[in-house]
């Protein structure tokens, strides 16, 4: 009973894992200077705030002043996968002052945004959001088929003044569950200690393996082998994302480096 007990806590602790938020610093609760979030790529007019708060100790004051302003960072997602954006704001408007709102993309392999037409007036909404009091706001969206990252963009309009607070960025279960009854692509084991075998993949052409924040660990190109190895011993404990292209397809998988 405790063994079986021992199991089921175990994969619960791994699902909680693969769900976990992939924004960095999604409280602003880490600086790198008074203006400058850890973690956040694109920033411009932010200012780290203990008064105006939604949990923690700080949250990031964005003003607009007189023209648009952004703040935003880059995150890794798979291809067909669906995850949900939430995030806490608040506004002060003066005179005739827009609010805030999101302004997002899909980003394939190269950078370039992706249009797509099932998400795209979701990411960059005609509607700009007011409130004087802190209010969530979430959408669910499905990457496309060429999507390997997703750039999180939020804006301060002018005469406006924004809050952030509390973002988040997560795979939902039900893609997850889809992911794993994928059988054409073997990744094996998953967890791994030592080596990453992959087997039955067709006109195989680059491998790449990233951290959940977008790092590049390791990449190789390859010449239409059908099964590949990867020392990984080296690796810090942890979850990864490895994707695979050929000459059709671009794969996305996880897989969990653990030691012995």
């Amino acid at each position: 009973m405790k063994r079986a007990l021992f199991f089921v806590l175990l994969l619960a602790m791994e699902l909680a894992s693969f769900s976990q938020n992939l924004v960095v610093n999604p409280g602003f609760e880490t600086w790198e200077k008074i203006t400058k979030p850890s973690g956040w790529n694109t920033v411009q007019n932010c200012l780290k705030d203990s008064v105006d708060i939604k949990s923690g100790n700080y949250s990031c004051r964005h003003e607009g002043g007189t023209s648009t302003k952004y703040l935003g960072q880059t995150l890794v997602v798979i291809p067909g996968n669906q995850y949900m954006l939430s995030f806490f704001y608040k506004t002060e408007i003066t005179g005739s002052g827009n609010g805030c709102r999101i302004w997002c993309y899909w980003k394939d392999i190269s950078g370039n945004s992706i249009t797509d037409p099932l998400t795209d007036a979701i990411l960059r909404p005609s509607k700009y959001n007011k409130s004087e009091t802190w209010q969530q706001s979430s959408i669910s969206i499905i990457a496309p088929p060429e999507a390997v990252s997703f750039y999180l963009e939020v804006r301060a309009y002018s005469n406006s003044i924004a809050y952030w607070d509390d973002f988040e960025f997560v795979e939902t279960v039900a893609t997850q569950d889809h992911e794993r009854s994928e059988s054409f692509l073997n990744i094996y084991p998953n967890p791994v200690h030592n080596n990453l075998n992959i087997y039955n993949i067709q006109n195989l052409l680059h491998i790449s393996i990233q951290s959940l924040t977008g790092t590049k660990i390791w990449s190789s190109g390859f010449s239409s082998e059908e099964t590949v190895t990867i020392p990984v011993f080296g690796l810090p404990d942890g979850f990864y994302i490895i994707s695979i292209l050929t000459s059709d397809k671009l794969i996305t998988r996880k897989f969990i480096k653990k030691a012995n």
